[in-house]
């Protein structure tokens, strides 16, 4: 496997990590991998590293090869969405060096992540957002969207940390609800798999609930899992990221290998 650091701004704050799996020589599907692009939680004041690499790690042994992304934090909209779509250009556009197919490109994101995974999802075609990476709308289109515990809206049980950042402390419904991923959804956006637990007491589910049902309405794929029990920012649901013996562990943590098939089936894998 090859690990690269490659910064996203000119600050060189914001940063992603890429890991490659080998090619393993005869086997035509080590050529071009799938890929998944991963936006760690944490308010958007902070890119938790308990989402990013253990993830990564998961999807890696799958056949995909992953890309962290530490996006800018503490900044008004669109910074960070902008550190998103201008990762997802580079990885497409020079698909051969990251060793992925880039009609095979997908997106995660856990919490605040999974709203930012949401926007890239929901806002591929905002003027914009193309006007700053300089590339055709098709470019920045995600092929899937794997959404974890996520923010979704800032009107119906908002994570108010969140918008706070993104909008500042006297944002206008008007808003908060053009940044409600409920609203962006239309039939362009690409097949989405959520999942949450009932009691998260942090993001509440009810973002879950009217992301998949903006999903049904527009007719875009989506699946939805909410486990009965587990606190938020469940990552990878085991030691690696903190979480020990609880019984609703195995349970929560099939996640991994339900999103997996989600996008073998989406992404043609």
């Amino acid at each position: 496997m090859t690990i690269k650091t490659f910064y996203i701004n000119q600050e060189k704050t914001a940063f992603v990590k890429a890991y490659m799996l080998d090619n393993i020589s005869g086997l035509k599907f080590c050529e071009k991998r799938p890929g998944i692009i991963i936006f760690p939680g944490g308010g958007y004041e902070f890119c938790s590293d308990r989402e990013g690499e253990p993830i990564a790690l998961q999807y890696l042994a799958q056949g995909y090869n992953a890309f962290v992304v530490n996006y800018t934090c503490n900044a008004k909209f669109p910074a960070s969405l902008v550190d998103a779509a201008y990762t997802f250009y580079k990885v497409r556009m020079r698909a051969e060096e990251f060793g992925v197919d880039k009609d095979k490109l997908a997106v995660l994101g856990c919490s605040a992540g999974g709203h930012l995974a949401g926007c890239l999802a929901t806002m591929w075609g905002d003027v914009q957002i193309t006007k700053a990476i300089g590339c055709e709308p098709e470019d920045l289109r995600p092929n899937a969207a794997i959404l974890c515990y996520p923010v979704i809206s800032g009107v119906t049980a908002p994570h108010e940390g969140s918008f706070k950042v993104l909008l500042g402390e006297e944002a206008s419904r008007s808003d908060l609800s053009r940044l409600s991923l409920e609203n962006r959804v239309t039939p362009k956006t690409p097949p989405v798999f959520i999942w949450t637990t009932a009691n998260d007491d942090c993001v509440p589910a009810h973002n879950s609930l009217v992301m998949a049902k903006a999903c049904i309405s527009n007719k875009v794929p989506v699946e939805l899992h909410m486990y009965d029990e587990g606190p938020h920012g469940l990552s990878t649901c085991d030691k690696a990221t903190g979480w020990h013996e609880m019984f609703y562990l195995d349970n929560c943590r099939r996640w991994i290998g339900l999103s997996v098939e989600f996008l073998n089936k989406y992404m043609n894998v």
